[in-house]
């Protein structure tokens, strides 16, 4: 695309209008303006802030700021312990409520009083005898299975709910179930 002489004249002219605008909006700013090339230009600050880490570090902590600030952390430290005992023992109360009262879960969620619980799906691992299969094992169980199923290692979850009657009887043959540790939680 090739523009008359004139009119190349005239958009550096607009150009430079706005410039100049901008420069007399911010000549009460202490900022500076840098050429890049023929239509870019740069804003820099004159007076850059120096990086505030010295100030920080040059402050100085008396030694009952610091006895106080221990005492806040022991403290804060054993009301954590105490919450946190608090909250296993209500998760203990809540899973043990929740899988009592299963029947009455609608879309996996049971509204309460004081919230909602929810049935949260774990994830599904191979379970003999009530044990976890070891690693030798699950190789040797994703070496039986057919492709469809495994990846680089047992897709347990999706075996969790297959319907494959060749998948169930190897399983059962091998004395091996897939099992799910699902968990209630609260929700909000």
């Amino acid at each position: 695309m090739s523009w008359l002489f004139e009119d190349t004249y005239e958009y550096r002219d607009q150009a430079q209008a706005v410039l100049d605008r901008v420069k007399k909006a911010r000549k009460n700013r202490k900022v500076r303006f840098e050429r890049v090339d023929d239509c870019t230009w740069i804003e820099r600050c004159v007076t850059p802030e120096p990086f505030k880490t010295k100030e920080i570090m040059e402050t100085t902590v008396t030694r009952q700021e610091a006895e106080q600030a221990i005492a806040i952390y022991r403290t804060a430290k054993c009301a954590k312990a105490e919450y946190e005992a608090q909250m296993a023992e209500a998760e203990r109360i809540i899973e043990s409520f929740g899988r009592g009262h299963l029947a009455e879960f609608v879309d996996g969620r049971l509204e309460l009083d004081s919230g909602t619980l929810a049935v949260k799906a774990g994830a599904a691992k191979p379970v003999r005898g009530g044990r976890p299969l070891n690693t030798a094992a699950r190789i040797e169980l994703a070496s039986q299975l057919p492709a469809a199923y495994v990846r680089a290692s047992c897709d347990f979850a999706e075996l969790y709910g297959c319907r494959d009657k060749m998948v169930r009887q190897l399983l059962a043959a091998r004395g091996i179930e897939i099992v799910r540790e699902d968990r209630v939680v609260v929700l909000g």
